[in-house]
């Protein structure tokens, strides 16, 4: 039995889990016990940060485009595979009998997992536990406005609340969701989860290449490399180039076969947030974890936008945030060697933004009067 048990499923990349540790770890301070049950392909790198988790049989999208699921063996899941991960994700609430439950992003994303999702939150329903929805400030557009009607009915009649983690002083949930006035009553602000500033900003040198969870980004990486001999301000600073655990492991190797001096590349880097304080520019796609990294740290940032597969998010929220000052944003289309190294050399540090960072410690104390019965 545990208070809280937390479902999250990543398929790309490693935000969600990022996000899910933040909160994991304010919920561990309040004495709030939390269980993850996982559906995403593990990874000894990815720490949740909970007392335990569950792993379901996991899957991942088979591409950049979400085209559809894979298994862990490359195979497309069919009915059986479902049907056996919905009983497996049922199974895990019975053990795990919380009195909250966290769904991360559904119904606002993840629709392809309304298989077990829903039978899921029946179940809760069924049994009085709290259901409360995590999502991020925006949401990718849809072009077919019933799949946004759609989610705002699911969210009205399958979840007691919403917890929005973002800071409607930069930016509502009705930025990406024409309903969010439908469910304005559900919906709580948690400011943006982000890492406490527990680094040590010091005295700045070279340049941290990032590409999240890497299973998406080796174009921005290879530009980069490609680029750091053009720089005129930073062609004799170290360069680390973190691939990422899900980096496809012969590009890896074949970027390491050819490194110039003053290069590093890594597979995954334990203490990343403690090189981006120290680093002249950070160079990034623009997920939400690697937005709060800058924004903690207050360093330099160039940001190259994920948006294979109609994505919209890391686009939407990296113009807004580049219009106010916060970092040099460059259109995927127009990266090139020559391009990304003059935003690079240009690159300054973030405006201040009067937005709250505490999402996590807000989001657990929100998590907690649920519990305790204060609301």
């Amino acid at each position: 039995m545990t208070d809280v048990m937390i479902y999250v499923q990543h398929l790309l990349g490693i935000g969600h889990v990022r996000r899910i540790a933040l909160i994991n770890a304010e919920l561990k301070r309040l004495g709030i016990s939390t269980t993850v049950v996982s559906g995403g392909i593990p990874d000894a790198t990815l720490d949740f940060g909970s007392d335990d988790v569950i792993q379901l049989p996991p899957c991942r999208s088979a591409d950049s485009g979400f085209s559809g699921l894979i298994d862990q063996n490359g195979n497309a899941v069919d009915d059986a595979w479902k049907n056996n991960r919905k009983q497996a994700l049922l199974t895990a609430f019975e053990k795990t009998a919380p009195k909250l439950l966290l769904i991360e992003m559904f119904p606002f994303g993840r629709r392809a997992f309304r298989f077990e999702l829903l039978p899921l939150l029946e179940r809760a329903g069924q049994a009085g536990v709290v259901r409360i929805c995590s999502v991020r400030d925006l949401l990718v557009r849809k072009s077919d406005r019933s799949k946004e009607a759609w989610m705002r009915d699911v969210a009205r009649s399958h979840f007691d609340g919403v917890l929005v983690h973002g800071d409607p002083a930069l930016f509502g949930f009705g930025q990406s969701f024409p309903y969010a006035d439908d469910i304005a009553d559900m919906i709580e602000y948690t400011g943006y989860v982000a890492p406490k500033t527990g680094v040590t900003i010091g005295d700045r040198n070279g340049v941290l290449v990032s590409a999240g969870g890497g299973a998406v980004g080796a174009a921005l990486i290879e530009t980069a490399m490609a680029a750091r001999h053009l720089s005129k301000r930073y062609a004799d600073h170290r360069w680390d180039i973190v691939a990422g655990p899900h980096f496809p492991a012969d590009a890896f190797s074949r970027l390491g076969e050819n490194l110039p001096g003053g290069v590093t590349l890594h597979r995954f880097l334990p203490d990343f947030r403690d090189r981006m304080a120290q680093c002249c520019v950070s160079v990034s796609q623009a997920g939400y974890n690697t937005l709060m990294d800058v924004l903690a740290t207050r360093t330099a940032s160039v940001m190259v936008p994920f948006a294979d597969g109609g994505e919209s998010e890391q686009s939407e929220r990296a113009a807004i945030l580049a219009s106010k000052g916060v970092l040099s944003l460059l259109n995927p289309d127009d990266l090139t060697p020559q391009s990304l190294i003059n935003q690079i050399d240009q690159a300054k540090n973030p405006a201040k933004l009067d937005i709250s960072l505490d999402g996590a410690g807000i989001t657990a104390a929100k998590i907690a009067e649920r519990i305790r019965g204060k609301v």
